[in-house]
């Protein structure tokens, strides 16, 4: 069996060549905590080991802490990492503390790096660059795994879980990429900060963290995308005082708030079905600028878009706000931002305006929300034109405000070849836009339309069937989004419990010959 074993251990040099990423010279050094291998300790052999050598660990439970100085590949020899416990024998290290690039740490579970509010990890990369964390299990440590000063790296596939962080990466810890990971039941989630930038997110599975999901602050160009993010009682996602990052294809849902931007400019947030979120789905807050919001589905939220406090200049468009309280709501001195080609539908209050002046809003199709299409309180100079309503009360306003432009030649939302004001129409049919005449035939009621005590549309549009098509085909189109968007968020236990935390990344001829060194250590 000895011969077999050497044989086994030649060809797991082969298999782990790839993870290796060295010369054919490196080695394969073997650990058992129950003896019988080369070492009985993980750190004995990262002692002994050259650069690029792999360390191949059996099944056991390991009380250390490892320190790692030297491009390694550390590696599980079974594909279960739960039964490969490392745990830290001094409670105020990190059970794996890596200070060298390109090492390699697969498969195992790190835990009890945790101390008071020592800032311990189970996994520690220190000014580390093109290293790759695939495949382990966090549990019980302060951070799951922490990124300072460190660059290029990939974490995938990890599971963090009961730590205070889940994930961290901090002080310029830029371009890495965090991949297919499941970060739950921690205190925060993932937390990048101070000029984390450029880095990517994407498939990870974020829910049930006791405060936040994904938190992004004072860091830019972060790709967040094609995450599963829910259940974390205050945010979703969190940008804070972040620039140029982008949000798109997430599903986000049953936090108090599911996207909030803060003090954060330059940002967009594309194709995200955003659902089931108890204040708000999205917020633009506090100074927030330039940012843009387009191509969305906001369903079931408290409020489905909400814009306040000085949220200015940003672009709002092209979103799906249907079944939340309110659709649009802006208010505290949220001014000169344009909303536009969204629909909001059965919703109570479709838009919402409070102290608010100088917001553009046109080609919206505001439909059967059971309050007001449309409610502005002190709020004045809005530039209201080229909207589809239709609710039983269309609109209602305290202060002056503009609800048409010049008579220009183009087509309008109620398919007339004139742009002018808004098209006022009532699901029982007789709204204003629906019974005006139209003498000349060019689509613009002869008459204005009142609106309160102050206002009134002068260039009312005609409402006309040739309309209902298109109008029709995008709530149809709101409806598959809402849909979507459910059976977006229902799948996060079945696809964790689906996922090995390996996946196809680790490699299968490594499982086989464990096996077969294992077994032949039990028969010596």
């Amino acid at each position: 069996m000895k011969t077999f074993r050497k044989i086994f251990l030649a060809i797991i040099a082969l298999a782990v060549m790839g993870l290796a990423g060295g010369t054919a010279a490196a080695d394969t050094l073997t650990v058992d905590a129950d003896g019988g291998t080369d070492f009985t300790s993980i750190q004995e052999a990262v002692d002994s080991a050259k650069e690029g050598d792999t360390i191949l660990v059996m099944p056991g439970k390991y009380v250390e802490n490892v320190h790692i100085g030297k491009p390694l590949n550390i590696i599980s020899g079974v594909e279960a990492p739960e039964e490969i416990v490392v745990e830290a024998a001094d409670r105020r290290d990190h059970v794996f503390h890596i200070r060298a690039d390109n090492v390699n740490i697969s498969g195992f579970t790190l835990q009890g790096a945790k101390y008071e509010d020592n800032l311990l990890a189970g996994i520690y990369l220190d000014n580390v660059q093109k290293s790759t964390i695939q495949g382990n299990i966090l549990l019980d440590n302060y951070y799951g795994i922490y990124l300072k000063k460190s660059r290029e790296n990939l974490l995938n596939r990890n599971v963090a879980s009961n730590n205070k962080y889940g994930i961290l990466l901090c002080v310029s810890s830029g371009e890495n990429i965090l991949s297919m990971n499941r970060i739950s039941d921690n205190y925060y989630g993932v937390d990048l900060e101070n000029a984390c930038n450029n880095n990517i997110l994407t498939g990870n599975t974020v829910y049930s963290n006791r405060e936040n999901g994904v938190m992004v602050i004072s860091s830019s160009c972060t790709d967040i995308n094609n995450n599963n993010i829910s259940l974390n009682p205050k945010t979703g996602l969190k940008l804070d005082n972040s620039r140029g990052n982008s949000i798109s294809n997430n599903s986000v849902s049953e936090s108090e708030r599911g996207i909030f931007i803060v003090l954060s400019g330059d940002n967009r947030v594309t194709g995200n079905s955003v659902n089931s979120n108890n204040l708000c789905g999205l917020q633009l807050g506090g100074n927030a600028e330039r940012n843009t919001i387009e191509e969305n589905s906001f369903v079931k939220n408290k409020d489905g878009i909400f814009i306040a406090y000085s949220a200015r200049y940003n672009t709002v468009a092209n979103n799906i706000v249907l079944n939340n309280n309110k659709g649009i709501y802006l208010i505290g001195h949220s001014d000169y931002n344009e909303i536009q080609e969204n629909i909001v539908c059965s919703n109570s209050l479709g838009f919402c305006m409070e102290s608010c002046k100088e917001n553009v809003l046109s080609g919206n199709i505001v439909t059967n929300n059971t309050d007001r299409g449309i409610l502005l309180t002190e709020s004045f100079d809005n530039f209201i034109y080229n909207n589809y309503f239709n609710n039983a009360n269309n609109v209602a306003e305290d202060k002056t405000n503009i609800w048409n432009t010049t008579k220009t030649a183009g087509k309008n939302i109620a398919g007339g070849l004139y742009l002018g004001g808004n098209c006022w129409a009532s699901p029982e049919e007789n709204g204003f836009s629906q019974i005006c005449q139209d003498a000349e035939g060019d689509g613009i009621c002869d008459s204005s339309y009142q609106i309160g005590d102050f206002d009134s549309d002068e260039l009312a549009l005609v409402y006309s069937p040739i309309a209902d098509s298109l109008i029709q085909n995008k709530l149809t189109i709101s409806e598959i989004a809402e849909n979507e968007s459910k059976a977006k968020g229902v799948s996060i236990e079945k696809e964790a419990a689906e996922k090995s935390p390996l996946g196809s990344v680790y490699p299968v001829g490594v499982f086989l010959i464990a096996f077969l060194i294992s077994g032949g250590k039990r028969n010596k």
